[in-house]
C-alpha cells in the first residue's frame, strides 16, 4: 500500500484516525486532536453531534485524530497536522512555562470542574477532603495527575499533603478490589473511570476541586490564517456537548456506529453502562443556565485554579497571568449561533431508545 500523509502520520506519530464517511457537499475540514489514544463513549463532546449532522450546519467536516499524551497533541498543533486539541489546562500551563514562546493558545474552556475525582465508599466515615489525613488513596500510578491534584486539595483543606499515602492500584476491577478489601481508603481518577467503577456496582461519595481542568488549544498560526475555522470547530464542540446532554442514549448509539459496537454480552446493559459514563462526565462541562458562555473562562476561575495548583504544580499567581495563556477573543463569535436550539432540536429528533 502506498504511504500517504495519513498513513505516515499514523506510523510516525502513533496516530489513529476515527472513521467518518465522505460527504457529497464541499465542507471545510476541521481536525480535532484528542490526547486520549482511544475515543471512549464519555468523550461525547468530540463526536456526539457528527451523525446528527450538526457539523454540516456550521459548514465543517470533522475528523478526529487520537494520540497519547498532551505533549504529542501540542506537537501536532504546532506542525499544522491538527487544528484544535483537547488537553488538560495544567499540562498546557506547564508546557508554556517551560517554553514561553510556545506558539499556541488556549481558546476554549471545556471542563468547569476538575476531571479528577476522589471517591470513597458511600458507607465510609470520610465525609470531606480534610478527613483524608492519615488515609491511603489509590491511583493508577504514582505519576498520575490525580496525585498532585489531591495534594493541592488537601493543602486547601488545611491538612498536610504528606499525611496522605498514595498507592498505585491500577484501574477498574483491581481498583474495586483494593477498595473493597480495605487496602485503600479512597480512590482518585478521571471521572469517566469512576463511572466505570459505579457500573461495576460501587456506590461512592466524591470530592473534587471546583476549578477548570480540560481546555481546547490551537496554534497562533492557524488563528492568524483561518480564525473562522477555529471558531466553527469550537462551535462543533459546543454542539456535540449539548446534544449529548439532551440525548445520551442517542450519543452512545452514535459512538457504536462511528467507533466500536458492543462486543457480545448483554447489549442493553452495555448501553446503560455507557449512558451512565457519558452522563456522569457531562456534569463537569458547561450546564444550561450556569451563567457561562460556551467556552468562556473567567479571570476569577483562572485565579482559583492557580491558587489550587500552587506549590504542587509549581505555579505562582504573580507569573501565571490569565491573559498570557487564554485567548478569549473567539468566545463571542463561538456563541453567535444558537447552540442550545440547534443541538436540542437534533437531540430530540434522534431516537432515544
Amino acid at each position: 500500500m502506498a504511504t500517504t500523509r495519513r498513513t505516515f502520520l499514523q506510523a510516525a506519530a502513533g496516530l489513529s484516525l476515527a472513521p467518518w464517511p465522505a460527504r457529497a457537499q464541499t465542507l471545510t475540514k476541521v481536525r480535532y486532536v484528542s490526547s486520549s489514544p482511544v475515543i471512549r463513549p464519555y468523550h461525547a463532546y468530540i463526536y456526539a453531534g457528527m451523525r446528527a449532522g450538526l457539523h454540516t450546519k456550521i459548514g465543517v467536516e470533522p475528523e478526529i485524530l487520537t494520540i497519547a499524551g498532551s505533549a504529542a497533541v501540542l506537537q501536532l498543533l504546532i506542525s499544522g497536522d491538527g487544528d484544535i486539541g483537547n488537553i488538560g489546562i495544567l499540562e498546557f500551563i506547564a508546557a508554556k512555562k517551560k517554553q514561553p514562546t510556545l506558539p499556541l493558545s488556549v481558546v476554549y474552556c471545556h471542563d468547569y470542574s476538575s476531571s479528577y475525582v476522589t471517591v470513597v465508599p458511600e458507607d465510609s466515615p470520610i465525609m470531606k477532603a480534610a478527613d483524608l489525613k492519615g488515609k491511603s488513596v489509590g491511583v493508577t500510578s504514582l505519576a498520575s495527575g490525580a496525585v498532585p491534584t489531591l495534594k493541592a486539595m488537601a493543602r486547601l483543606a488545611g491538612i498536610d499533603p504528606a499525611s496522605i499515602q498514595f498507592l498505585a492500584v491500577g484501574a477498574e476491577a483491581p481498583a474495586m478490589v483494593a477498595l473493597k478489601s480495605g487496602r485503600i481508603d479512597a480512590y482518585s481518577h478521571f471521572i469517566g473511570v469512576i463511572a466505570g467503577l459505579e457500573n461495576l456496582g460501587m456506590k461512592f461519595r466524591s470530592f473534587s476541586p471546583d476549578v477548570p481542568s480540560g481546555v481546547f488549544v490551537t496554534s497562533n498560526a492557524l488563528l492568524a490564517k483561518n480564525r473562522d475555522l477555529v471558531v466553527r470547530g469550537l462551535q462543533g464542540i459546543a454542539l456535540s456537548t449539548r446534544f449529548a446532554q439532551v440525548n445520551p442514549v442517542a450519543t452512545a448509539r452514535n459512538y457504536y456506529a462511528q467507533f466500536q459496537p458492543p462486543a457480545g454480552g448483554d447489549a442493553a446493559q452495555t448501553l446503560r453502562n455507557d449512558v451512565h459514563a457519558i452522563t456522569k462526565t457531562l456534569t463537569i462541562f458547561k450546564q444550561p443556565n450556569d451563567g457561562h458562555k460556551w467556552g468562556e473562562m473567567t479571570e476569577a476561575g483562572w485565579n482559583k485554579l492557580i491558587e489550587l495548583a500552587g506549590p504542587e504544580f509549581g505555579l505562582n499567581p504573580a507569573d501565571t497571568k490569565f491573559a498570557d495563556f487564554f485567548n478569549s477573543s473567539l468566545i463571542d463569535d463561538v456563541n453567535k449561533i444558537d447552540i442550545a436550539a440547534l443541538a436540542e432540536a437534533a437531540a430530540k429528533s434522534a431516537p432515544a431508545q
